[in-house]
C-alpha cells in the first residue's frame, strides 16, 4: 500500500514563476507529433474505406498541408526546448524559413516532401 508523505511534497512558492517558455515549447512539438500522427492514420482510414492507393493520397493536397503545419510546429518548440542556443538557434531558423517556403506554396520543398513519403511506404 502506497502512503504520500504530505512534509516531503514541496509547494511552489509566490515568487517562484511558472515555466512557461518551456511548456509552450514541449506543447508545440508535441502537438506537431500529434498532428503528423492524425495524418497519417486518417489518410490510412481513407486508403482502406474508398480503396485507395497511397500514391494518390500522397498527392493529394489534404495530406501535404497538416505535414507542412507540422514540421513548423515541431522547429519552433524544439526551437524553445533545447538549452543550447546554437541548436535552438537552427531550429528556430529551420521552423521561421520553413514557414516562409510553405506559406508561400514552393512546389520543389512539396516534391521533396512526396518522395520521402514514399521511400518510407516501400
Amino acid at each position: 500500500m502506497w502512503f504520500i508523505n504530505i512534509k516531503e511534497i514541496k509547494w511552489v512558492e509566490m515568487n517562484e514563476a511558472f515555466p512557461w517558455v518551456e511548456v509552450l515549447s514541449a506543447f508545440l512539438w508535441i502537438l506537431g507529433l500529434a498532428i503528423i500522427l492524425s495524418d497519417f492514420s486518417y489518410h490510412d482510414f481513407l486508403v482502406h474505406k474508398k480503396k485507395l492507393k497511397w500514391r494518390e493520397v500522397i498527392r493529394s493536397p489534404g495530406f501535404l498541408w497538416p505535414l507542412k503545419v507540422a514540421l513548423v510546429l515541431i522547429f519552433f518548440g524544439l526551437a524553445g526546448s533545447i538549452p543550447s542556443p546554437f541548436w535552438g538557434g537552427i531550429f528556430g531558423a529551420a521552423g521561421f524559413l520553413s514557414a516562409v517556403l510553405f506559406l508561400k506554396g514552393e512546389e520543389k520543398i512539396n516534391r521533396w516532401i512526396k518522395r520521402k513519403i514514399r521511400k518510407l511506404i516501400k
